[in-house]
């Protein structure tokens, strides 16, 4: 099922297939998500019960062993629309036989997105609907055309510019995709800004921020001064992402989670980032994209 959502400024598409964005658009015609032709076919998914992978592709909850692939299955499952009217829509996905084979939770997961002027408003969230205390990992994984649709300007003149200082250096993902926090090294500029380099990501794969001050970031082009806002509540870890050299566009991903370290027992209580909700409660997040820097 897909949804259209329109305030006139901007033009909304989501998809009942892992309640995901395909498509945003303003109103003149300017493509600002990637549109899964080719390097990466997905737009902007939702990441849950884990972010990134696990070591060895399993984890250990209440004693027993548990097979989840990289991002958990959120993802890939069929959400169900609840509301959707001209600017705003719910999709819901409720746990049932086949998540709790992979997550033993019972669980109920929420994306409201709203059109505000020039913003999608996505409101997410996570509520425990059995009776012991739910872990959870829960991310996001927007993607962004660099350049921006038309804009003339090259993935190298782009930068990622946090709202406040940031730890000055981040751990790297090893060879097999888990996180090294002991050995860390520097992708930034300076403590607020990251300069888009394709050379970057082949090395290290993802800039990941195992802690995040910031709760807004800009996606600028320094040759217009044009910019990308992403507004966010609730998060604690992120990730910068491209997959290979020539792919225009770069993920900005607010994160609670990080894949497994590299030292890791198998432990799912044990994970980085990692949420704990009582039973009966919910936890709510925000992330809002904002296209007003770039009009004009």
């Amino acid at each position: 099922m897909d949804i259209r959502l329109t305030n006139e400024q901007i033009f909304l598409d989501v998809s009942s297939a892992g309640a995901e964005m395909q498509s945003l658009r303003d109103s003149s015609g300017r493509s600002y998500l990637w549109d899964g032709s080719e390097y990466w076919k997905r737009h902007a998914p939702y990441l849950f019960p884990i972010v990134g992978g696990l070591k060895f592709g399993e984890t250990m909850i209440g004693g027993q062993i548990y097979k989840m692939g990289q991002h958990g299955f959120a993802r890939d499952m069929e959400w169900t629309c609840t509301q959707s009217d001209e600017t705003s829509a719910t999709l819901v996905l409720t746990a049932n036989d086949d998540t709790l084979a992979r997550y033993p939770y019972p669980f109920k997961l929420k994306v409201r997105y709203e059109l505000v002027g020039f913003a999608v408003q996505i409101t997410i969230i996570v509520e425990n609907t059995g009776e012991t205390e739910m872990p959870f990992c829960f991310g996001t994984h927007p993607s962004f055309r660099c350049p921006f649709d038309r804009s003339g300007s090259q993935f190298t003149d782009y930068e990622v510019r946090f709202a406040e200082d940031e730890i000055p250096t981040q751990p790297v993902l090893n060879e097999n995709k888990l996180l090294d926090r002991v050995n860390r090294q520097s992708f930034t500029a300076d403590p607020r800004t990251i300069k888009l380099d394709y050379n970057v990501f082949e090395k290290i794969d993802t800039i990941i921020f195992d802690e995040i001050h910031s709760d807004k970031v800009r996606l600028v082009d320094t040759k217009t001064g044009k910019y990308l806002e992403l507004r966010y509540q609730g998060f604690h870890q992120m990730g910068i992402w491209t997959p290979k050299a020539g792919a225009p566009f770069v993920c900005i991903e607010p994160w609670n989670g990080t894949a497994d370290t590299a030292d890791t027992d198998g432990l799912y209580l044990r994970k980085v980032g990692l949420r704990l909700l009582a039973p009966g409660s919910e936890e709510s997040y925000t992330l809002t994209i904002d296209l007003a820097g770039c009009q004009g």
